[in-house]
């Protein structure tokens, strides 16, 4: 598939930050819409593809950059180690998490959305650094759900693991929701649905090992979490969970344990691998929509649409075209695609409510992709693809299967996370 050369937009310092206080300070009072000046009920919106963050390795500090016109609105010097980036529930913040060095920090975009009562109110300010850092040791795991996100600290040898909670409100107000010990260190994982918490455990006598074998759920209420039960069925060396609106998949080295949360007693039960699995391979990351039926599971090199009804788990493999590694892959926000992005240079869309039998594909570079990192509009139907060996951010319209524009950059990248409005007409789900 041949696409126009794109029109190229470095990315420089702008005066934009000035331009953004300006539209802020004239949204700033509720009447102020030039829809409709007699009508203070009005909602209103701002028109932006939204924002960036990247990480500058050369310079060590975070930028965020512009995708209206391809301007760098402002950058945070960051010490310490190279950071991964997460987006935090409704994309106004992203977090910014530095294992190596027991922090993590919040970059707030400066696009967000207040509900007045009668109407919505979209404000655009200059994006900021905020004072809030969180200082679990070790921390790895953060898991963005619909209104939350999860942070699991690894802990080392001399410090226990540990769950966090968070919510934008809370970020922004500089708080966390939940703050859960475990009982030694573990590379683990959590997951919040509907209430409860899902939450790895590691026994004492595994030794070989950081990985936990267990899993405890916990209720949660009025910021507090409560034991409920830890489950029999083991899963050993679990690494990577996801879940859908039915059940709850952790990746294990035998298999996955699978949690009903259809059911008022989430029932767990383990069950076996794919057959065409590869000798050897193991289940170690979950993909998940709250809408999807299936589920996407990882083992190596393989990927599985995975569904689990009724205690039974059927598996089908997706097939790239031969030769072909994924370099990154997940649900389109909205959960009408699973993607993946080929090393071919070609990403691979599965409409959900398809067969899964085979993709659409899409070219995306006439270049060779290395290393890269994707962040998704809420805003758009777009992905956003840094290509680090080339220096470039690539567009890519999933639904319209086309390739938009290019930003070249004039600095080593690293990490991308997309900050700014989300479709007002998208269906919240209140399930974590």
């Amino acid at each position: 598939m041949n696409h126009p050369k794109q029109p190229q937009f470095p990315i420089k310092k702008s005066v934009f930050v000035g331009t953004t206080l300006l539209i802020a300070s004239l949204l700033g009072a509720c009447g102020g819409s030039s829809s409709n000046d007699d009508d203070e009920h009005t909602d209103i919106h701002i028109e932006s593809d939204g924002r960036l963050a990247v990480y500058d390795s050369d310079a060590m500090v975070m930028k965020v950059l512009d995708l209206d016109d391809g301007s760098e609105l402002e950058s945070f010097a960051i010490s310490g180690s190279t950071p991964r980036l997460y987006p935090v529930p409704g994309n106004r913040y992203t977090a910014v998490v530095q294992r190596d060095d027991n922090k993590v920090s919040f970059i707030d975009g400066g696009l967000y959305t207040e509900d007045h009562g009668d109407h919505l109110h979209d404000y655009a300010q200059a994006p900021s650094m905020l004072d809030f850092t969180l200082s679990g040791v070790k921390p790895t795991h953060f898991e963005t759900g619909e209104s939350s996100a999860v942070l699991f600290n690894d802990g080392d040898d001399a410090n226990v693991s540990s769950v966090t909670v968070l919510t934008a409100s809370g970020v922004g107000a500089g708080e966390t929701e939940i703050e859960l010990n475990r009982e030694n260190n573990m590379h683990g994982v959590a997951k919040l649905i509907d209430g409860q918490l899902f939450v790895t455990y590691r026994d004492a006598g595994i030794t070989d090992t950081t990985l936990p074998a267990e899993v405890e759920r916990y209720s949660v209420s009025d910021g507090l979490a409560t034991f409920e039960e830890r489950y029999d069925a083991q899963c050993p060396r679990l690494h990577g969970a996801g879940y859908n609106h039915e059940v709850l998949v952790f990746g294990c080295s035998d298999g996955i344990l699978a949690i009903d949360l259809h059911d008022g007693d989430y029932v767990a039960t383990k069950l076996g691998n794919p057959e065409s699995m590869s000798e050897d391979s193991r289940i170690g990351t979950v993909y998940g929509h709250h809408d999807v039926e299936a589920l996407v599971t990882r083992a190596g090199s393989q990927l599985f649409a995975t569904v689990v009804e009724e205690g039974e788990v059927s598996y089908q493999e997706l097939m790239l075209g031969d030769g072909v590694t994924s370099l990154a892959r997940n649900f389109t926000p909205s959960g009408e695609f699973f993607w993946v992005l080929g090393d071919d240079e070609m990403l691979y869309l599965w409409d959900t409510e398809g067969s899964w039998d085979s993709p659409n594909a899409v070219s995306v570079s006439s270049s060779d992709l290395g290393s890269v990192y994707v962040a998704a509009s809420t805003a758009s139907h777009m992905l956003y693809v840094l290509d680090v060996d080339n220096q470039r951010i690539l567009e890519v319209d999933y639904e319209e299967g086309a390739v938009g524009r290019t930003f070249s950059l004039d600095f080593a990248a690293s990490g991308l996370s997309w900050m700014g409005l989300a479709d007002h007409d998208h269906e919240d789900h209140d399930h974590e």
